[in-house]
């Protein structure tokens, strides 16, 4: 019995040196070994007074199967320093103030961001199915949107969420709330209560906890328990993942605004291109096949910036595109003008100093002008 005199917060097993399968009469024999050895009448001993108070109260609690069992399901959850009176236990209630067998342990943080700080909120409800939707909705939504609002925050509101994400079904805290009830039911003489909170405890229990708590339930077998409900889960986190997936969703409508409101204005910027192409037999049509949308360049001709020169001598075609006719062959260092470009940016329309324009391959121009400009021309006037 070793294993199971563990369960001992205060001392009391360890006082009169039983275990706890230790009969009535040897409990008994103990105390009155140990009462006379301490008995302060005859014991000098500057401790013997307050040695021979703890052997009374110890054999007070011990003394009495039923009172040892409830000693020792208390030495389970509550350790030396919050051991509650044995004798004054309230129910654990939900959070509207009532009694209520569906109880169960959510233990949760609330994260506040204060730009330079936070403040956080560790707390353990204690609620029902339908107060544990409430709560969690509510936390998790003040997390994802007052949460982040800070650098220290940042961090702590992260754990806070993936921590809350897995907050269900903890086994202590649950154990401690199912076992704590169950002896507080009894003791307002709420019996069936008692044996539904017993019976949900072995769910938290491990084997030596579980042997206690059998034995507790065996002394309640004339009541029945009462029916329960089970709690799901799996929708308390859902609703975690609700806001995270609506602000996902926010950004991406918001991103998607932007880019379509992006391509309607490239889309006023640029201009259809319907070039007269000359063929080789002399024939003229008008296309805008293999130039569909060309991003224009308004004409400026005091303005510099869009002065280019050809980095070698090459071929200026009517469209853009190599398969379209050849307008004229342009030396190295001609000075053009830049008056647009394909959406894919691979040709440039270029406007030569007798106003006309053709297509370059755009790798074949570099900014800044090249061969002198003459006074004559188009494409530029001081």
């Amino acid at each position: 019995m070793e294993q199971k005199n563990k369960y001992d917060s205060l001392g009391y097993y360890q006082i009169l040196n039983v275990s706890f399968d230790s009969s009535e009469d040897d409990i008994r024999q103990k105390y009155r070994e140990l009462a006379k050895f301490w008995h302060p009448d005859h014991n000098t001993d500057p401790k013997a007074v307050d040695m021979f108070q703890k052997i009374s109260v110890a054999y007070d609690i011990l003394k009495d199967a039923k009172s040892r069992l409830k000693y020792t399901l208390l030495s389970i959850i509550y350790n030396t320093q919050n051991f509650p009176d044995i004798n004054a236990l309230c129910t654990l209630k939900n959070m509207k103030g009532q009694d209520d067998v569906n109880l169960r342990s959510i233990h949760l943080i609330e994260v506040t961001g204060k730009i330079l700080g936070h403040s956080k909120i560790d707390k353990i409800y204690y609620c029902s199915p339908s107060e544990a939707t409430r709560v969690v909705k509510q936390i998790t939504k003040h997390n994802w949107f007052y949460g982040f609002w800070g650098i220290s925050a940042l961090f702590v509101n992260i754990w806070a969420i993936f921590r809350n994400f897995f907050a269900f079904n903890n086994k202590k805290e649950n154990l401690f709330l199912c076992i704590h009830n169950a002896l507080a039911f009894a003791a307002d003489k709420k019996y069936s209560e008692a044996l539904t909170m017993a019976l949900l405890a072995k769910e938290f229990a491990n084997k030596d906890e579980l042997y206690f708590i059998n034995l507790y339930i065996q002394n309640l077998n004339n009541y029945s328990p009462l029916s329960i409900k089970r709690w799901n889960i799996a929708k308390l986190r859902r609703i975690q993942l609700f806001y995270p997936c609506f602000l996902i969703l926010l950004a991406l409508i918001i991103c998607g605004g932007l880019y379509l409101k992006n391509v309607e204005g490239l889309k006023k910027n640029s201009v259809s291109v319907k070039e007269i192409v000359v063929f080789s037999d002399g024939r003229k049509a008008f296309s805008d096949v293999a130039v569909a949308r060309i991003f224009d360049i308004p004409v400026d001709i005091h303005d510099k910036k869009y002065l280019y020169h050809l980095t070698q001598t090459t071929q200026a075609m009517h469209g853009a595109d190599e398969s379209f006719d050849v307008y004229a062959t342009i030396e190295a260092g001609e000075t053009v003008r830049l008056t647009g470009y394909t959406a894919d940016k691979r040709w440039s329309r270029v406007m030569f100093d007798n106003g006309e324009m053709a297509f370059v391959k755009s790798e074949v121009l570099q900014q800044g002008i090249g061969k002198e400009i003459p006074l004559w021309s188009k494409i530029y006037k001081e």
